[in-house]
């Protein structure tokens, strides 16, 4: 066999392997972008060089001519592959769409048509023969004009396919670039094999080896798809790395000598590399002096603030040994801008600390400087200071008239002036709200105080003016000066706080000092609401039971549940004593579930039972603060409903104060119980803030007049014509009417002759426990209850002029069970 017949057999007989160890490799990496596509161009590459083989071999016209058409299976389809390769490889995998693929692979395909039956129309081949003029037995062949129609499209693909890879290059990293050179050789190889053979006749050898050289630059082609390493990417990547870093990194010798240093640092020691490299890092940046030698031997951290251009920036300086061997030879120096972290940290702090509206200290703060204050006059006996709570007065009217805006602006002018009153080594905070606190340092007693007390005064009577309109502003101030009876900051401004409310109480615009009588106070305060606490988890509570009247006939109709506390070494204590305490403590809520717990599950024995007051409507006091709780109505329900108790046997009693805090959440409530079937009376008419406005505003049904009138009504006649007035006010609204603290006889008969519907008070009959009512009950009238339905004729009782038109011998027998009334019943 001739000698270049034999070498071209064996090039191309090398294909199938080369094919088959590509393939194996990207299968393994079938992931990566680009892998597909290649793997399908390494079997088309191994038929082609196979076909090229056989063709070489065989010695016949028709055969060579069956072998040359299966070399075209590659030749067709390779630079549509060649193309989605580097669509893909460049990240445009979304193009690669099924109608796209199938478009491209068109003529591909009819090229494959036109060769099965070129023997008909020759338009591949224009004409073929045996070419025996060489030393290799080749296919003469002239081509047809279909030929350079498939040629050109092929280029096409190919050249498109190499635009797609340079605009990659053009725009990646340096350090990709040659990764990319090696996919190109990919197409670029076998187009440069396939010009030259075709039109260089005889600048190759006899037969087609571009199968061979695209196998050959398919290697290539998987080593820059997938093994990137090929170019020694590890150390460049890590040189472009430390380069790039925003981090300064240098290294330093043992002498402490600069060996090499990035971008970042050079830029923040500002001075030329020339002036840094091989001299001891101290002399070309000071700041490194301090961090030197002591630490040279070990790892080690520290902060660095330093001043670039009136700007302060913070760094974090670290360093550690390079060792070899066990031997130091230098250290590696990393310097991190953190000006932006301890910038936002110092905001997240100030933000903590201070008060937003006003830039004062806030309670946590405030609190913090005093407990140093605190322990710094525990240390040193004679360091005295003082507190201040102050609370701007009537604030709320500002809010509501002139609006939230203006009352921001005077919090803030407020905060200002204060700033002004005091020393620099005071504390000013806002404690929330119109509240401010104010801690005096080194103060030895309360004369040294009345100056700041007189200057806050003068500088808050300064007006302020929000879009032409003046605000003022007085104050209310509580003071204390701390001795070593306070043990911590709570106590100390709670008794502040308390002053502070004394002042209140007192008329508003002034101060008082928290002495030994307010302190007396707090402790009988603070041990009542103790003792409250603990007696609302024990349930040492009871109800009595007040009749009411009726004035015509003189029958009982109703009650008014009273609630005790049966105190362990007190005794019973009356509502007076804890009511506002269970109100001031936040207790009251739970005071008054207990409360209508207690009447529900009472009204329910005496149905059960059939006694004497099971047919009497029962009323309970509600509390202003109950009756604006979000699930007061909820719970009310809940009572009734577990007790399975009417709801016309539950009444309940509202003083105006409630209706006040909330008017428009009141309303409802009061019409929701209404329409529950529940009577609402308004308690208490005429003491303090009373309107008549509330009469026609809110559904209550019956009016109860303070006893303040009653108890006058036989001695002053402006309080009989007020009395008059209102029961006639009362009646033309439709309301019924009850005078509270009726306690002898002339007042029953006045009452009656007033018009009053009902009467409540000693006279009929003062609280009883349970036993005792329904004793009380068998004792005026078995059955009936009435009163006035004794016989008047009887020797051994009072006569009706005696009783004041009413009861007879029971109303003695029930004055008889007591003398007085306990205030606020």
């Amino acid at each position: 066999m001739d000698l270049e017949l034999t070498s071209g057999l064996v090039l191309l007989g090398t294909a199938v392997p080369i094919a088959v160890g590509l393939g194996w490799y990207a299968w393994r990496n079938r992931s990566l972008p680009g892998a597909y596509p290649f793997l399908l161009m390494l079997p088309l590459a191994a038929l082609w060089a196979v076909a090229v083989a056989m063709e070489l071999l065989t010695q016949t016209l028709s055969g060579k001519l069956f072998w040359a058409d299966v070399q075209y299976i590659g030749i067709c389809f390779f630079p549509v592959l060649a193309l989605a390769l580097a669509l893909d490889y460049a990240g445009y995998r979304k193009l690669l769409t099924w109608p796209r693929v199938v478009a491209g692979c068109v003529l591909p395909l009819t090229t494959l048509a036109l060769l099965g039956t070129d023997g008909s129309h020759h338009l591949v081949r224009a004409s073929v023969w045996l070419d025996t003029g060489g030393s290799v037995l080749e296919l003469g062949r002239t081509w047809g004009p279909w030929f350079w129609v498939h040629s050109g499209y092929s280029s096409a693909l190919t050249i498109a396919a190499l635009a797609v890879l340079i605009g990659v290059a053009r725009s990646a990293a340096s350090l990709n670039r040659r990764q990319l050179i090696a996919i190109m050789a990919g197409p670029g190889v076998p187009l440069v094999c396939a010009f030259i053979y075709l039109l260089v006749p005889g600048a190759m050898p006899a037969y087609d080896l571009t199968s061979v050289g695209l196998l050959v630059a398919a290697i290539a082609v998987a080593w820059g798809l997938f093994r990137p390493r090929l170019f020694s990417v590890v150390p460049v990547a890590r040189h472009a790395l430390v380069e790039n870093m925003t981090d300064g990194v240098l290294l330093l010798d043992q002498w402490d000598r600069v060996i090499d240093l990035n971008k970042s640092a050079q830029a923040l020691i500002d001075r030329p590399t020339a002036q840094i490299l091989a001299r001891p890092l101290a002399e070309s940046w000071p700041p490194w002096a301090p961090m030197d030698a002591p630490s040279a031997g070990a790892s080690s951290q520290t902060d660095l603030h330093l001043t670039e251009g009136g700007v302060r920036r913070h760094y974090e300086v670290s360093w550690s040994p390079l060792s070899k061997r066990g031997h130091v030879v230098g250290r590696l120096v990393v310097l991190r801008n953190v000006t932006e972290r301890v910038l936002m940290e110092d905001s997240l702090r100030q933000q903590a600390l201070t008060d937003g509206l006003t830039g004062l200290p806030n309670r946590a703060l405030f609190m913090s400087r005093l407990d140093d204050a605190i322990h710094q006059a525990k240390r040193h006996g004679t360091s005295i200071f003082a507190v201040m709570v102050l609370d701007l007065d009537r604030f709320k009217l500002i809010n509501d008239s002139i609006g939230h805006l203006a009352g921001d602006v005077l919090l803030q002018s407020v905060a200002t002036k204060l700033h002004r009153c005091v020393r620099e080594a005071d504390t000013v905070g806002r404690m929330g709200g119109d509240e401010f606190m104010i801690l005096l340092r080194s103060v030895t007693d309360f004369r040294e105080v009345l100056p700041i007390l007189e200057r806050i005064r003068e500088e808050l009577a300064t007006p302020v003016y929000f879009r032409q309109q003046e605000m003022t502003a007085t104050s209310s101030v509580g003071v204390v000066l701390w001795d070593s009876s306070y043990e911590d900051s709570e106590s100390l401004l709670r008794a502040a706080d308390t002053a502070m409310y004394q002042a209140k109480e007192d008329g508003r615009g002034c101060f008082r000092v928290f002495d030994e009588d307010m302190h007396r106070t707090v402790s009988r305060t603070l041990k009542a609401e103790t003792d409250l606490r603990v007696a609302l988890r024990q349930r040492d509570f009871s109800m009595s039971y007040q009749p009411i009247a009726d004035l015509r006939t003189g029958a009982i109709h109703s009650l008014e549940a009273l609630m005790r506390w049966q105190h362990p070494q007190r005794g019973t204590v009356f509502p007076d004593e804890f009511i506002s305490i269970a109100e001031n403590g936040g207790l009251i809520v739970q005071l008054g579930e207990l409360a209508l717990d207690e009447v529900c599950s009472q009204i329910s024995h005496w149905q059960s039972s059939r006694s004497l007051a099971a047919d009497l409507p029962v009323s309970l006091n509600l509390s202003p603060r109950q009756l604006v709780e979000p699930d007061f109505l909820a719970t009310v329900i809940d009572r009734i409903g577990a007790w399975r108790v009417p709801t016309d046997r539950l009444a309940l009693e509202i003083t105006e104060t409630a209706l006040i805090r909330d008017p428009i959440r009141s309303k409802k409530v009061m019409q929701d119980l209404r329409a529950l079937g529940m009577r609402i009376c308004l308690d208490d008419f005429g003491r303090g803030w009373s309107s008549l406005q509330h009469l026609t505003t809110f559904p209550v049904e019956e009016l109860k007049i303070d006893r303040s009138f009653i108890s006058k009504i036989t001695q002053d006649r402006t309080n009989r014509e007020i009395v008059r007035l209102l029961t006639a006010l009362a009646h033309t609204l439709g309301l019924k009417v009850t005078a509270e603290g009726v306690e002898h006889s002339e007042q029953w008969r006045l009452l009656q002759e007033l018009g009053c519907d009902s009467a409540q008070g000693y006279f009929i009959g003062r609280p009883m426990e349970t036993d005792e009512l329904l004793e009380y009950l068998e004792e005026i009238g078995e059955g009936a209850c009435f009163l006035g339905a004794m016989p008047e004729t009887s020797a051994d009782r009072p006569s009706r002029q005696e009783a004041g038109g009413g009861p007879a011998r029971p109303v003695a027998a029930v004055i008889r069970r007591g003398h007085a009334s306990p205030a606020g019943e």
